[in-house]
C-alpha cells in the first residue's frame, strides 16, 4: 500500500517511550536544542513500520548557484541510510524550493551565512566539501539519544503528537528527494499553530526542539580551505544584493561630490550672464 493509501484509510500510531530531557554533548546547550527527531514515512507498505524516530539529524545547506553543493549533495547520497535522517535546505530566495522556514534556520536558528554547510544534531558544523567528507565518521561518533514524543498519529493529513511539549517548538517538514537532492524540504508547518500537514511528499521530519539560537561547534580539524567563514564565497542572495545597494549608493555619492566644482562654475555663468 502506498503513500495515498496509508494517508487516506487509515491512522499511524506508534508509541515512543522516553521524556523530553536534555542529551548530546554535555555544557554545549545555552539557549536552542533539538530534544527529538521522528520520521513518518508516507510511501510505507502496509505491516511495515511506517514511523520512526531517527538516531541522528543531518540538516544541509545548500543552494542552486553554489558551484560546490553538488560534491557535499553527492557526499550526502552516500551516507549510510541507516537510522539517521538527512534534511536538505534551500534558504536562498533564488532557488526555485526555497522556504521561508529554511532561510528562518539558516539565518536565525543556526547564525549561518555561506553554502554549502552541514549541521549534525544541531551541535556540530561541517563547512565546505573538503569537511563534508568527514561526516561519516563524525556519525559513528555521535549519540543523540533523542526523546521527547510519546504517540505520533497521522490520520490523513491532520498530524497528532503526544509529549510534554510546554515552552517547546516542533517543525514538520514535507521532504522529497530531488535528483541529488536527498529528503528537500518542499513545506514546513509549525505544529502549534496547525497539525494540519502536507502529506505530498516521501516524509515527514517532525524536530522537537527547545526554541532559540543554535550554537554549532566545529566537527572537522580539517581547515575549510573551499569555504571561507569571513568573506562570504558563498553568499546568501540577500547578502549580494545589499552589497550591490551599498555600492550603488557609494559610487552616486563620489559622482555627486566629483561634479560639484563643475556645477559651481556653470552657475556662476548663468548668473554673470543674468547680470549682463
Amino acid at each position: 500500500m502506498g503513500r495515498r493509501g496509508l494517508v487516506a484509510l487509515f491512522a499511524v500510531t506508534i508509541l515512543f517511550s522516553g521524556p523530553a530531557t536534555s542529551h548530546g554533548i554535555e555544557g554545549a546547550h545555552s539557549e536552542g536544542y533539538i530534544i527529538d527527531v521522528i520520521v513518518v514515512d508516507l510511501e510505507c507498505e502496509e505491516n511495515y513500520t511506517c514511523v520512526s524516530r531517527a538516531s541522528n539529524i543531518i540538516e544541509y545547506f545548500g543552494a542552486d548557484w553554489c558551484d560546490e553543493c553538488p560534491d557535499v549533495e553527492k557526499t550526502l547520497n552516500e551516507t549510510p541510510n541507516q537510522s539517521e535522517i538527512i534534511l536538505s535546505h534551500r534558504p536562498s530566495t533564488t532557488d526555485e524550493f526555497w522556504l521561508p522556514a529554511s532561510r528562518e534556520r539558516f539565518l536565525d536558528v543556526y547564525g549561518l551565512w555561506g553554502y554549502p554547510t552541514i549541521a549534525l544534531d544541531g551541535h556540530y558544523i561541517l563547512a565546505g566539501p573538503t569537511q563534508a567528507k568527514e561526516l561519516n565518521s563524525l556519525l559513528s561518533n555521535s549519540i543523540s539519544n533523542y526523546s521527547g514524543i510519546t504517540n505520533a498519529t497521522l490520520d490523513n493529513n491532520s498530524l497528532t503528537l503526544e509529549g510534554q511539549f510546554d515552552n517547546l517548538s516542533i517543525d514538520v517538514w514535507t521532504v522529497i528527494s530531488d535528483g541529488n537532492i536527498t529528503n528537500l524540504a518542499l513545506n514546513h508547518t509549525n505544529y502549534s499553530q496547525s497539525n494540519i500537514v502536507n502529506t505530498d511528499g516521501e516524509k515527514l521530519i517532525i524536530v522537537l526542539s527547545n526554541p532559540g539560537y543554535i550554537a554549532l561547534q566545529s566537527g572537522s580539524s580539517i581547515p575549510a580551505g573551499d569555504y571561507d567563514p569571513d568573506g562570504g564565497i558563498y553568499q546568501a542572495d540577500e547578502d549580494k544584493n545589499q552589497f550591490n545597494v551599498s555600492t550603488v549608493v557609494i559610487i552616486t555619492i563620489l559622482l555627486i561630490i566629483i561634479s560639484l566644482p563643475a556645477t559651481y562654475q556653470l552657475l556662476q555663468v548663468i548668473k554673470d550672464n543674468g547680470k549682463s
